[in-house]
């Protein structure tokens, strides 16, 4: 192990645990690392050998279910992620890469450094929500949610050709550090009032709204926003689930109704999506770098969680 990302998943796991972690657990699904030694019935992708620099993309997929064939992994019948039951993670000085696993290693660009290569997996699920939304040359692109998911996004949409570009959310300090690592690549960016930003986007806009809405939070009262900052038959992604005990989310389905829109969901991300982010991190690395807040060594793993906790940062890098 080289280096290995805090996942937000990770960090709902270790303040209110997961029944796919049982504790004692070991977590950690953002891995870089050196291929150390590779067991005789290994089956390897093209190109990859022992003393390989690689990532490792975290959703387990069968490979022959419909999804999988189809190109959509992320879909998969029976995907498992690694780091949880019965896969333990990469949050240590070795780990293992399970047989499931290693048609998912991908070899890291000589010049791409290792702290910067963990954000493959939340990039690649970033660019998934991304492609979904279809943003077209000139259109207006609304994020809500400046953590890492929403800045990379910001900045992948500047890169699609957006003529302006958007953020919001609900906590100034959060917001701050994310228009500390993204700014220059965005228009303007408030924090969300009592009407969760809606105001401030419709006065920018002359009240039309704009092309592209990206929920990057997991917030009911994101979701309801996004339909109200969404010009007439404009795009909207949900990219941020809602947790499990409470999914069900009110919307005003007449906005939807009346302005013709499109709303979609994006989870996961696939194969291709993975590759493409590796060049992507290569080729971006002095704007994508900025996300990195935070590098703490294994035994300070705790202090990575309680800053994730307090919205002081953006994203954590654990160095083993």
């Amino acid at each position: 192990m080289e280096a290995c990302g805090i996942c937000g998943t990770d960090a709902r796991t270790f303040f209110n645990g997961d029944p796919k972690a049982p504790p004692p657990w070991q977590l950690g699904h953002e891995p870089v690392g050196v291929l150390e030694s590779v067991g005789p019935d290994a089956v390897l992708p093209s190109g990859i050998s022992v003393g390989d620099r690689v990532f490792l993309g975290s959703i387990l997929t069968c490979g022959t279910c419909r999804w999988c064939v189809e190109g959509f992994q992320n879909l998969c019948e029976h995907h498992l992620l690694y780091g949880y039951d019965p896969y333990p993670g990469a949050y240590a000085e070795f780990a293992a890469v399970p047989p499931i696993a290693t048609k998912n290693l991908i070899g890291l660009p000589p010049e791409l450094p290792s702290d910067l290569a963990t954000v493959a997996d939340p990039f690649a699920c970033a660019l998934n929500g991304i492609e979904q939304l279809d943003v077209r040359l000139g259109d207006g692109v609304m994020i809500v949610g400046t953590g890492p998911i929403g800045c990379w996004q910001a900045v992948m949409a500047r890169d699609r050709g957006a003529g302006r570009v958007y953020m919001t959310d609900v906590s100034s300090e959060r917001l701050k550090v994310a228009t500390d690592a993204v700014g220059h690549l965005i228009d303007d960016a408030w924090v969300a009032g009592d009407d969760n930003g809606v105001g401030e986007l419709l006065s920018r806009t002359d009240g039309d709204g704009v092309e592209r809405v990206s929920v990057a939070a997991p917030a009911k009262a994101g979701q309801q926003a996004a339909l109200e900052m969404a010009a007439k038959r404009a795009k909207i992604v949900y990219f941020a689930g809602l947790p499990k005990h409470d999914p069900v989310s009110p919307l005003d389905m007449n906005e939807l109704h009346y302005k013709e829109l499109s709303i979609l969901g994006a989870y996961g991300a696939t194969h291709r999506q993975y590759r493409i982010t590796m060049d992507y991190l290569d080729r971006r690395q002095d704007d994508l770098a900025r996300v990195v807040t935070h590098r703490f060594p294994l035994d300070r793993i705790a202090e990575a969680f309680e800053t994730i906790r307090s919205g002081t940062g953006l994203k954590m890098v654990i160095l083993p």
